[in-house]
């Protein structure tokens, strides 16, 4: 169980280094695709490797999965906030009874 704590925190940070060291853009004449993994720049910075239409149509579907996961888990937490705000019973005790109690007498004054 100790191990699994620190297992995650290299998973986090291969994930974070990943997405964020690594991020690089092909351009093509009509459009261009900006994605991160791994490589090795060229002199210039750029990448020169290459994917194939598989691999750039994999990319988009993962895309669009990671897309379709984020406005799943939204509505799911917004419907959950609702659901706790206006479904949950409600066990407040009211002062009311409280208040009847009160000795509303008010304190001796005296005038001199």
């Amino acid at each position: 169980m100790a191990i699994a704590k620190y297992l995650l925190v290299v998973l986090f940070m291969s994930y974070y280094v990943g997405g964020t060291a690594f991020t690089h853009t092909h351009y093509f004449p009509t459009y261009s695709i900006t994605h991160s993994h791994p490589f090795l720049p060229g002199a210039d910075g750029l990448p020169h490797h290459t994917h194939s239409s598989t691999a750039f149509n994999t990319i988009q579907e993962l895309d669009d999965i990671m897309l379709e996961a984020a406005a799943l888990c939204f509505a799911l937490a917004t419907a959950w906030v609702l659901l706790a705000v206006f479904i949950q019973q409600h066990k407040y005790i009211t002062p009311v009874r409280l208040v009847r109690n009160i000795n509303l007498r008010a304190p001796p004054f005296s005038i001199k």
